[in-house]
């Protein structure tokens, strides 16, 4: 399984492209919907709320699925930052393991396994996706609500009474922002505390491997120096009749 993610982990730059359009693309749609808007305010009251109902229909709606579109992407890029560095954890880790391979195999000392945070680090980062995910999801529903709320004019909305199908439909928008928007903010929470785990393996790697180099230093010198006392040792050898 860890092999399987090291694999895909090298796929960092496609995490981070995408979230980087993501947010690209959301700063069009809200330019978008700034120029819909601003068409939309430069109306008197009265007209915009009897006749300019598909504008207010566009800005409510956008306004509702857009800050989460947009979380989605820097979701993403979080999480192309979070595969990074398990890419430099990899290959932190094979060249501890190749500058170790020089020692005899009964002698070199074996790396440590990575600790829980450093294997948990990407299923935390792909939870932060799927939050972000469903909170995309779900402020797409509210969207369509919204859609079919403000599609009625103003007064009409105002005149709702309690236990309409339109006053219901009000009380969904308002009640699903007020979780939702802490909702995503804990999937960007959850990004963040992947990276944060991402670094704290960074670092018991890079003190692991320091330990294990000085082992490793000072197993070769103890070898390169039995081997030196093993030469002189070693028997004279005769060279023509002459004991050398």
């Amino acid at each position: 399984m860890q092999k399987l993610i090291g694999t895909m982990a090298r796929m960092y730059p496609l995490l981070i492209a995408m979230g980087f359009m993501i947010v690209a693309i959301a700063f069009v749609v809200g330019y978008l919907n700034s120029q819909t808007a601003s068409e939309y305010f430069s109306q008197t009251k009265v007209v915009r709320e009897t006749t300019l109902t598909a504008q207010r229909v566009a800005i409510e709606s956008t306004g509702l699925w857009l800050p989460y579109f947009k979380f989605l992407g820097i979701g993403l890029l979080l999480g192309g930052i979070v595969m990074a560095l398990r890419v430099i954890l990899d290959n932190l880790r094979a060249v501890g393991s190749s500058v170790l391979e020089g020692l005899p195999a009964d002698q070199r000392p074996s790396p440590p396994n990575p600790p829980w945070y450093g294997r948990s680090m990407p299923v935390v980062m792909m939870l932060g996706v799927v939050i972000l995910v469903a909170a995309l999801i779900v402020s797409l529903g509210l969207a369509g609500t919204a859609r079919a709320v403000f599609a009625h004019p103003v007064p009409e909305i105002d005149a709702a009474g309690a236990g309409s199908a339109l006053l219901a439909q009000l009380q969904t928008i308002q009640t699903s922002s007020a979780w939702l928007v802490p909702f995503k903010f804990l999937g960007i929470a959850t990004e963040f505390l992947a990276i944060v785990m991402g670094l704290a393996t960074i670092l018991f790697v890079l003190g692991s491997q320091t330990e294990l180099l000085a082992k490793g230093i000072q197993i070769g010198l103890a070898a390169k120096a039995a081997q030196g006392r093993s030469g002189d040792h070693a028997p004279a050898r005769q060279v023509g009749g002459v004991r050398a």
